[in-house]
């Protein structure tokens, strides 16, 4: 394993996203570790109201842009 990405938020999800597009093959090259059984960081254990669509100053994650509308519960950044 050449990288290890500890913690699969916002900022590990895109650094495993930008670590995939120079070439590195996940599982292979790096690996994301996290204590939560999903990714998504913090935002799993935040308030069922506190969603992108309803906060302000947030931004999508790489290769899931942010639409607006309805909060979709499949993705990590609902």
């Amino acid at each position: 394993m050449d990288v290890v990405v500890v913690g699969a938020g916002q900022a590990g999800l895109s650094s495993a996203y930008h670590l995939g597009r120079t070439g590195f093959v996940p599982e292979r090259d790096f690996v994301v570790l996290d204590h939560a059984p999903g990714p998504g960081g913090a935002w799993q254990f935040r308030w069922p109201s506190l969603t992108y669509g309803k906060v302000h100053g947030m931004h999508s994650l790489p290769g899931m842009e942010l639409e607006t509308g309805e909060a979709d519960a499949a993705r990590p950044s609902s």
